[in-house]
């Protein structure tokens, strides 16, 4: 009774307040935070386990492999836990707190692996990248639920989560261009050190972020009181159309991961040096700032469902073009590879803002807000793609005769390589539009529900 009494005066006092610039200004700073410790593990995990920890790579991709049975069986399992929480402090609040310092923790005990047996070895790096990924989890799913609640303005929120988009995909980038000088100016001084120090320097960097974040903004939409069973979540999941189109085209989604997957094998053999990489990610820094404008002028004036589908038939016109056109004019393919970026990242977003439409859709049915399980099983469907997407990128290059060990790839292999960076996104991009276009909570239909849950929420 107590916790309820609390719980209901953090949002009494919460919600006489508008978001401020400060509280966007931190929420972004936690997704640069979220991203500088996903992109360590993503980026350099592995060649730190390889090169300096002495972890043979067979081993290391049978932990990542592992590691992420065990992480997708969380993500549903966090959001159950995080949306049954109610506190004095909020639903969210208390998650971001603790597992941010956890997360933090736990990234820098992975780059700094002590002198071990290979069997050491093995159980160390597996133990502690699950135990990341948990944290991982714990911190990602109340981080994307927290931009739902934060206002119900629809365009403060578009624009929330815009900015967020841009901000993770920074902090990726900044440490894929940053990241080799520092590891190559510590292992110079210290040999040996330089993933290490990476590592440190990024974590506590990432900590300021995520901390400022949790303690800055606040929860304005307020969950009832009732605390949700798991028969009601799995009612909500099973009852939610909306949510499942969506999650469908999130699934069906492989576009982007195939050509940042394939993205590498295209410029070491198609354009001639793994150094054409930096300049496949730069242009990138230059766009995802376009974002946060594009994204919220676009659905002022038109349906999410509709502007998924027209990046999308975009994205694979100029990928055609590409592939047409040919890669001897390099500015030429860098410039079309940032545009192809651009299509990606707004139907990246738009996803995330039919995540929260759904989640409204889920209060206007049920009266309750299930925002944490919502975004937990689009983390679930996120990985499940991971997986698949492995699995394509393989058959890709199995099948066009692709030869591991070999200094260069034949003619046909080296076009097969260029295909699959180039139709084979543009075919797959239009197919993942096709589950959108039968959501009909939008339009009118959105607006009224919108305001029935506003009238509901004031009695």
């Amino acid at each position: 009774m107590e916790t309820a009494r609390n719980y209901d005066l953090y949002y009494e006092s919460t919600q006489k307040t508008e978001l401020k610039k400060r509280e966007t200004a931190s929420y972004i700073g936690g997704g640069l935070g979220n991203s500088l410790l996903s992109g360590l593990i993503n980026v350099y995990l592995m060649i730190y386990a390889t090169d300096v920890f002495g972890v043979s790579a067979l081993a290391v991709g049978s932990i990542f492999f592992i590691a992420k049975i065990v992480d997708a069986i969380s993500d549903p399992i966090a959001g159950i836990v995080v949306d049954r929480t109610r506190t004095r402090y909020g639903k969210f609040r208390p998650y971001l707190i603790i597992s941010s310092v956890v997360w933090v923790v736990l990234t820098i005990l992975l780059f700094n692996g002590p002198d071990l047996s290979d069997s050491g070895k093995f159980t160390y790096l597996l133990v502690f990248y699950i135990l990341w990924g948990l944290a991982f989890t714990f911190f990602d799913v109340p981080y994307w639920s927290f931009s739902t609640v934060m206002t119900q303005d629809e365009t403060k929120r578009t624009r929330l989560v815009s900015i967020a988009r841009v901000s993770t995909l920074v902090g990726l980038i900044l440490l894929m261009l940053v990241g080799g000088p520092i590891v190559a100016y510590v292992d110079g001084i210290n040999p040996g050190r330089g993933y290490s120090n990476l590592a440190i320097y990024a974590s506590v960097l990432a900590l300021i972020f995520m901390l400022v974040m949790a303690f800055t903004c606040k929860e304005r939409v307020k969950s009832s009181n009732e605390t949700i069973s798991l028969k009601q979540t799995l009612a909500y999941l099973k009852m939610n159309r909306p949510l499942q189109l969506t999650l469908l085209t999130a699934f069906l989604g492989l576009s982007m991961p195939i050509s940042q997957s394939l993205s590498v094998y295209f410029a070491v053999n198609n354009l001639g040096s793994i150094s054409y990489m930096t300049m496949l990610n730069v242009p990138a820094l230059a766009i995802v700032f376009l974002i946060p404008i594009i994204v919220p002028a676009l659905t002022k004036r038109f349906e999410k469902k509709y502007i998924f589908l027209t990046c999308s038939i975009a994205n694979a016109v100029v990928l055609l073009s590409l592939f047409l056109i040919g890669y001897d004019n390099l500015p030429l393919v860098f410039i079309l590879n940032g545009i192809t970026l651009l299509f990606a990242l707004i139907n990246s977003t738009i996803v995330s803002l039919l995540i929260a439409d759904s989640i409204d859709f889920g209060e206007w049915k049920t009266g309750n807000r299930f925002e944490a399980i919502s975004f937990a099983v689009q983390s679930f469907t996120s990985k499940c793609q991971g997986a698949i997407t492995g699995l394509v990128v393989g058959f890709i290059l199995t099948f066009i005769g692709y030869q591991a060990a070999s200094q260069s790839q034949t003619v046909e292999t080296v076009n097969g390589i260029f295909a699959g960076f180039t139709l084979a996104p543009a075919v797959i991009g239009i197919i993942a539009a096709i589950p959108i276009l039968f959501i009909k909570f939008s339009g009118k239909v959105r607006e009224d529900a919108i305001e029935e849950i506003k009238q509901r929420r004031q009695v």
